[in-house]
């Protein structure tokens, strides 16, 4: 008895042990450097100044510079060559010269480096040279923003098993930004790419939820999770993020260790490059700051929190007509669903069947009642069909969209296009609204609402439709009735007994 006893307290404790690893961040004490470089920038530096820097001894910091206006980038990039030159020629002369520095800079510089420096570590440190632009002020609009789902995401994460401290991982990622778009294709908040966006999310030409901020949140919280279960570090599950699971897996491997400053410090893969080496360390600093933002900013007041009411949409629908039947405008509906995409706004797709809908607060059956009102002349069985185009020699996006009188901007919308400009022979284009038109319901389906009624003697459609609460010819309408006049007892005809239900989750 006593030894099941022990047992029991020991798989107690190693389960307890497990639930707190999981849930803890490690910080090693040789990514001091690393993550003191990141809370300067996030805190100190603002948008208009850059740093120069060592890119691999981020503790060696040779200048904070101004810059020019962002609105002036030829003048700040001139400014950034500028200053690059003129610390590689500090460098190069230090190293010539290590024990005489011939200036008040040179003497500057070489105080950032250990006094048994050799001419190697300088020419080394001279290929290095590396400028961080500012980020303070960035940083701090992220915080305002982060508001609005902070909330959400910390509950997300800890239903998923991943540190609810990961909640700042946002503002490395996107500044909290949902519309934030990468020149390496990743889009949304949580800057997922195409790839690994749709192992977690729907992205096509109608919806892409990277750009929402419930669904990203959603997806990134598992994505974490599964880096985690197979890596068994947070450090290495939270790297793999950005350098994916299979590349940490290989710097392991290389390495011989799964400890995170080591490979850091150690890895030289060759796509482990300076955003993937300095992944962790950044996220750990965006944690502090986060945590204590007034430590850091001053009179930083977060928005409050958005809690939208979440409706699965019945049928097909334009979005305006689900914008009327709701009595918000159209540009409130947007922002609380960005994931769905430009065509939908621009009435050239609907918005997809059993599609969760967020609305602004209010009682989800008043929304579902409001849904359920939308006639049936609004309401679709069907996306809207697209045809397709193959690119021919000389034409272009804009030439092509006019000759399928469809606008531009969907017509590179539901093909993913972000550069009009690069479209290629023989690339096959899906048109939108190209493609025949489908037919509105005819009548409200059963399954969706409706309830059966049989008609009894002496029935009339006027005293029918009085009893379920609906207009005549929404009665007539709903069950394609030719003559009003011809009904018979014994006929089945489909009511509006009740709001239409919330659908359970699935496709849409």
């Amino acid at each position: 008895m006593r030894r099941v006893l022990v047992t029991a307290v020991v798989t107690a404790l190693m389960g307890l042990a497990l639930r707190v690893s999981a849930t803890e961040l490690p910080r090693p004490d040789n990514l001091a450097p690393e993550i003191a470089f990141w809370k300067r920038v996030y805190t100190q530096v603002s948008g208009d100044q850059a740093i120069i820097h060592d890119r691999r001894e981020l503790g060696r910091i040779y200048a904070v510079i101004d810059l020019p206006p962002r609105s002036e980038p030829e003048p700040r990039r001139d400014a950034v060559k500028a200053a690059v030159s003129v610390y590689r020629g500090v460098l190069e002369r230090l190293a010539a010269h290590p024990d005489a520095p011939a200036s008040a800079l040179e003497r500057r510089v070489r105080a950032v480096f250990p006094r048994d420096a050799v001419a190697d570590d300088f020419r080394e440190a001279a290929d290095r040279l590396r400028v961080q632009g500012g980020l303070r002020d960035r940083f701090r609009e992220g915080l305002v923003r982060s508001g609005r789902w902070r909330g959400y995401i910390r509950r997300t994460l800890r239903e998923h098993g991943v540190p609810e401290a990961l909640a700042a991982m946002p503002h490395v990622e996107s500044s909290f930004n949902p519309a934030a778009r990468s020149h390496a294709g990743a889009a949304g908040m949580w800057q997922f790419t195409r790839g690994t966006g749709r192992q977690y999310l729907r992205i096509d030409g109608v919806i892409d939820e990277r750009l929402d901020p419930w669904s990203a949140s959603e997806a990134a919280a598992r994505l974490l999770a599964d880096n985690y279960a197979r890596l068994g570090s947070w450090p290495l599950a939270v790297t793999a993020y950005n350098h994916g699971a299979n590349g940490m897996q290989r710097a392991v491997e290389t390495v011989g260790s799964s400890d995170i400053g080591a490979i850091i410090h150690q890895y030289d893969g060759p796509y482990f490059g300076f955003a993937s080496r300095n992944f962790y360390p950044a996220i750990l600093a965006a944690v502090d700051v986060a945590q204590a933002p007034g430590r850091y900013f001053a009179d930083v007041k977060p928005e409050s929190a958005w809690e939208p009411v979440i409706v699965k949409v019945p049928d097909f629908m334009p979005a305006k007509a689900i914008a009327s039947a709701l009595d918000i405008d159209e540009d409130t509906l947007r922002r609380y669903n960005l994931g769905l995409g430009r065509g939908i706004w621009a009435g050239e797709k609907f918005v997809p069947e059993g599609y969760p809908l967020r609305v602004p607060a209010r009682e989800p059956g008043d929304v579902r009642q409001a849904l359920a009102g939308v006639s049936l002349d609004q309401r679709y069985a069907e996306q809207w069909p697209d045809q397709h185009h193959r690119v021919r020699s000389g034409e272009s996006l804009s030439a092509i969209a006019a000759r399928h009188d469809v606008s531009t901007l969907a017509l590179a919308a539901v093909n993913g296009i972000t550069r009009p400009d690069h479209i290629r022979i023989g690339q096959r284009l899906r048109v939108p609204m190209a493609g025949k038109p489908p037919k509105p319901l005819s009548k409200l389906p059963v399954d969706e609402g409706g309830a059966v009624y049989t008609v009894q003697s002496g029935d009339t459609l006027a005293a029918i439709a009085r009893r379920y609460d609906m207009g005549v010819d929404d009665l007539i309408a709903t069950n394609d009735i030719g003559d009003p006049d011809l009904i018979r007892p014994g006929q089945e005809l489909v009511v509006r007994e009740a709001p239409l239900p919330t659908r359970v989750a699935g496709n849409y």
